[in-house]
């Protein structure tokens, strides 16, 4: 079966709360995201240009014949987190950086897993600057 690597570039728009989103993208979205049709993996990286449009990378794996679905599965299951309050809220679409980019890999042993309560305040709907933005991306 065909293998495909799927890029997400994303900000992080609270940089008094770049510790916490990465803490979350690492232990909260990604394994709730791990459950996508044909998922076999997923790794993170940081742009190693402060200066760069695009500051984070998910990196996704799939193994399938139909990626177009493992896609949507994705995206299903990150729309789905929101009503659990499992979804930050300070997150925003990288743009594509230049054709040459350097990303190093974030190590998922350095961030603690957040607690519950940390995810208390998270939004139960979507908002509407983070809907906007993923849909232009």
């Amino acid at each position: 079966m065909p293998r495909y690597k799927f890029f997400v570039f994303s900000n992080c728009t609270d940089p008094a709360r770049e510790q916490e989103y990465n803490r979350w993208y690492t232990h909260t979205h990604l394994p709730d995201l791990s459950h996508a049709k044909g998922f076999v993996g997923a790794s993170r990286y940081v742009n190693i240009d402060p200066k760069s449009t695009a500051r984070y990378l998910a990196l996704y794996e799939f193994e399938t014949d139909d990626i177009d679905a493992c896609i949507a599965s994705l995206y299903q299951l990150a729309a789905e987190s929101w009503p659990k309050r499992r979804h930050i809220d300070c997150i925003a679409p990288g743009k594509v950086p230049s054709t040459v980019v350097g990303f190093r890999e974030i190590d998922p042993a350095s961030l603690q897993p957040l607690e519950p309560h940390e995810m208390a305040h998270y939004p139960d709907e979507m908002p509407e600057a983070v809907l906007k933005g993923f849909a232009n991306a």
